[in-house]
């Protein structure tokens, strides 16, 4: 009875001071979102950008201002070591902008939300050869759009000599047979969707210009999709081949930049590379066919190659060892959970697709 009435008592403690708890926490959140925080960063492009004015740029930035705008934070960037986020954490900073999410950092650091996701990629050259176009013309997707556009132009044809030949018999009746007849349609129709125009055939009814005027308008957007699909077809084969990793590898000539994922993977697997001190060089040597291709972190190669006009690389995303990005936090941050929710609200917005189409867009992709 005694030790009932002990636990009723201490039941009734517990409800009692959770209010007053809850008031603290909050009163210390208060308290931690009024001062100025301090923000960790390095340069890590396409994530985070040093310019040359001292300023930074980047999509881990421009993630970090829409929330600091959303909460109305005072922060400052702070720059620090690469290889020492945790012992800066545990110095003072509040929040790390480029934390690499992984089981060994989550044991001693907080996590925000993910927000972006890094695949390993192949930067190779863009070849074109002639066996491939070759080939393209004589497969069957090209085959057939060239068949829907001869019996687009045929139907087309036929219509406009039905229209003309009793009227417009210098070019489209007379002593024609038939067949003659609509294949003067025919090249009438060709002629006139290609705007080429040697205006030997013309109608001359007033039937026949009002379908010709309808055939010019239907015939650009015709001839805008056929020509796409045209070229699609016949270079969709040039330079397609996708490479398969890592047997491929063995068998070509590597490079990745010192100390990367790229690299680790590479000596995991056992295959040989050229390292190279920077991922420019790395590119630079891939577009000048020093080498085949270069294994590294898709958005920071799409990122360096637009940005520079001298390498013309195509990138094939890999799928394998997939980088997680977060904001890295002290351990029990208080901070955490209000970031989370900003962040939650800014990339769910199409204004985020945009930056990240800003920063690495996939121009030179499969």
């Amino acid at each position: 009875m005694c030790r009932k009435k002990l636990f009723n008592i201490f039941y009734i403690l517990i409800l009692l001071s959770f209010p007053f708890a809850v008031c603290a926490q909050q009163d210390s959140l208060e308290q931690t979102l009024d001062r100025e925080l301090l923000v960790g960063v390095y340069p890590q492009p396409p994530y985070v950008i040093k310019g040359q004015d001292g300023t930074w740029d980047g999509i881990s930035i421009r993630l970090w201002r829409g929330i600091a705008e959303d909460m109305e934070l005072n922060y400052r960037f702070i720059e620090v070591a690469q290889e020492s986020p945790v012992a800066e954490l545990q110095a003072g900073i509040n929040i790390f902008l480029t934390g690499e999410l992984t089981a060994e950092a989550e044991a001693q650091l907080d996590f925000s939300h993910i927000y972006h996701t890094a695949d390993l990629g192949l930067a190779s050259p863009q070849r074109t050869n002639l066996s491939d176009i070759g080939k393209a013309f004589f497969s069957e997707r090209f085959w057939y759009i060239t068949g829907s556009l001869s019996i687009l132009l045929l139907i087309v044809g036929a219509i406009i000599y039905f229209v003309e030949r009793n009227t417009n018999e210098e070019q489209f009746g007379g002593e024609r047979s038939i067949a003659k007849g609509i294949g003067s349609g025919f090249w009438w129709a060709g002629v006139t969707m290609t705007t080429i125009g040697y205006g030997d055939k013309a109608p001359r009814t007033f039937l026949g210009r009002a379908i010709a005027l309808v055939w010019m308008l239907v015939a650009m957007g015709v001839t805008a999709v056929l020509t796409a699909s045209i070229v699609s077809t016949v270079m969709g084969g040039a330079g397609k081949d996708k490479v398969t990793v890592p047997n491929d590898l063995r068998d070509m000539k590597i490079a990745a930049v010192e100390n990367s994922s790229g690299a680790e993977y590479l000596s995991t697997e056992r295959v040989s590379f050229q390292a190279f001190s920077d991922l420019n060089k790395a590119l630079e040597a891939a577009n000048s066919n020093e080498i085949e291709a270069v294994l590294h972190n898709v958005p920071a190669m799409r990122y360096e190659i637009n940005n520079d006009s001298d390498i013309s690389l195509q990138v094939q995303p890999v799928k394998i060892d997939p980088k997680y990005y977060a904001f890295a936090f002290p351990a029990g941050s208080e901070l955490r959970e209000p970031v989370n929710q900003a962040l939650l609200r800014i990339i769910q917005t199409p204004l985020w697709q945009q930056e990240l189409d800003r920063f690495i867009p996939d121009q030179t992709g499969y």
